[in-house]
């Protein structure tokens, strides 16, 4: 598996939209992020989970990743509004075959590959 995904909006502020409120309240909370990746070959889904540890508006949400990916970091884009509330309950990981058990938070992301035109 490849290390978790880091998404840089070059400190775009327009790629979301930020609350400075819930972005405090954010940190400390327990996340978990699915990423879907789409190209010409298929989709790919990986997912990650761990303690969020900063939120900043230029540099994104940050995650200390557990489990699988322990001691890497996962980098949301700065979106507060892309991050919900996860209902109580056992979510099992697809991809490592693990199990978290209430996280505090979810979050679903989908990246299409650009499709090339004919030239």
């Amino acid at each position: 598996m490849a290390r978790p995904p880091s998404f840089s909006t070059d400190g775009d502020p327009s790629a979301g939209v930020w609350d400075a409120e819930i972005a405090d309240q954010l940190i400390g909370k327990y996340a978990l992020v699915g990423v879907m990746w789409t190209d010409a070959s298929g989709d790919r889904r990986e997912q990650y989970h761990g303690r969020i540890v900063s939120a900043d508006p230029a540099k994104g949400i940050e995650i200390a990743c557990e489990g699988f990916y322990k001691g890497e970091t996962f980098v949301l884009p700065p979106s507060t509004d892309s991050l919900g509330t996860a209902q109580p309950g056992e979510y099992r990981l697809r991809a490592t075959g693990e199990t978290v058990i209430n996280p505090d938070v979810l979050s679903t992301w989908r990246i299409e590959a650009p499709t090339e035109t004919p030239s």
